[in-house]
């Protein structure tokens, strides 16, 4: 049979009843309009979970110490690792047990050192400024600062744990009292930490070069393991974990999102697939009479099949067209207007072209095999009872 023909058939058929059609449509549209943005969100998510948590926290690969709490030489060796292929870059972090003071509250915590030069910190400022290389300020977490009462600008008191390395100067009752300004306040995984700078605190525990761990980022966190392996050779006597193995929630985290991205498709697909495949079986039902006049006519059960099966072609395109169309709308929206923005944290969709028509073309792909079925079953039909007046 001509496709030409096929082709007016079916859009005959399709215009016969454009209730039933525009149903088909709206149902093609709505699945792709809705699948896109979710499943964008979903990656949204997961990417500003591990900016947060990898580039904004504590690296891809982490080195810590394998005996003792400091490592030697930190700044030699984080020098040597950033010359490794595949690391953006190495910085060395400081740790100590801390106490903070203000408005007559008190919070125990890990003060951290780190680099304010350096192109990755292990938070991210919400508001004030950034830590510079200094011995009177600090940064505080959002959630620390609330329950302290104090903002940028104020002071408070801060006790630190100094005895637990070796120092030269030992007349401090082995700890240190200090006045900080707050310079800026950091969040989320950071809003109930303090820092600053490594020069000062290192200083304060006897050696500059001290660190408790070296911050290692790369380009693409998928890669930490085989970056870790290959820092494992360059520093055998160190332990070395990649996040995905040292931060087991998140990598549940990471795991739950892509399998919620798994069932979003299958739930896309389903609400595509079922509709249509009930609107068109229902469809080749009221059409039994027409379908006889066809076979009489000399239409073979290819022709039929054809026919039919243009149908959700048809649809489909006309569908996924459409969805397209929303999806963008929706997905532009959502970047507007963030469906979560919490102390920086921010999740906004993430969607590219490829995606996009990834997914227009899986569930065109399920319209037309969802038609599939009551295109065989129009293709099967025998007309001799229809043709005799019976049915």
């Amino acid at each position: 049979m001509n496709l030409r023909i096929a082709l007016f058939l079916a859009r005959r058929g399709l215009r016969e009843s454009l209730f039933s059609t525009g149903l088909m449509v709206v149902a093609i549209a709505i699945g792709i309009g809705f699948q896109v943005p979710s499943t964008a969100n979903l990656q949204g998510y997961r990417a500003e979970l591990l900016a947060q948590s990898l580039d904004a926290g504590f690296g891809d690969v982490r080195v810590r110490p394998n005996k003792g709490l400091y490592l030697r030489d930190a700044d030699a060796l984080a020098s040597r690792l950033s010359r490794l292929p595949q690391v953006t870059e190495a910085t060395p972090v400081v740790g100590a047990v801390a106490q903070v003071t203000a408005n007559g509250r008190s919070s125990s915590l890990t003060l951290f050192g780190v680099e304010p030069r350096a192109r990755f910190h292990p938070y991210r400022v919400v508001s004030g400024e950034p830590l510079v290389d200094s011995n009177e300020e600090v940064l505080i977490g959002v959630s620390l600062a609330d329950r302290l009462g104090v903002a940028v600008g104020d002071r408070l008191k801060v006790r630190v744990l100094l005895s637990s390395y070796p120092r030269l100067v030992l007349d401090d009752d082995g700890y240190g009292d200090y006045s900080l300004l707050v310079r800026g306040l950091v969040g989320f995984g950071a809003s109930d930490g303090a820092f600053v700078a490594r020069s000062f605190l290192a200083g304060e525990l006897g050696d500059e070069n001290l660190a408790s761990a070296v911050l290692i980022h790369i380009p693409n966190h998928e890669n930490a393991s085989a970056v870790a392996a290959e820092v494992v050779q360059a520093v055998p006597r160190s332990v070395v974990r990649a996040w995905i193995d040292d931060s087991h929630y998140l990598q549940s985290s990471v795991r739950a999102v892509e399998t919620l991205a798994q069932a979003s498709w299958a739930m896309g697909i389903l609400a595509v697939g079922i509709p249509v495949l009930a609107l068109l079986y229902i469809s080749t039902l009221h059409r039994r009479r027409q379908i006889g006049l066809l076979t009489a006519m000399g239409f073979s059960r290819l022709d039929l099949f054809a026919t039919f099966l243009a149908q959700a072609l048809i649809l489909g395109l006309a569908g996924a067209i459409s969805g397209g169309a929303l999806a963008i709308g929706l997905v532009r929206y959502l970047i507007r207007h963030p469906v979560f923005n919490w102390q920086a944290f921010v999740i906004r969709p993430v969607l590219s072209v490829r995606d996009l028509a990834m997914t227009m073309s899986v569930v065109l792909l399920t319209a037309v095999a969802a038609g599939t079925y009551p295109a065989w079953r129009a293709a099967r039909l025998d007309p001799s009872p229809i043709l005799r007046g019976i049915e």
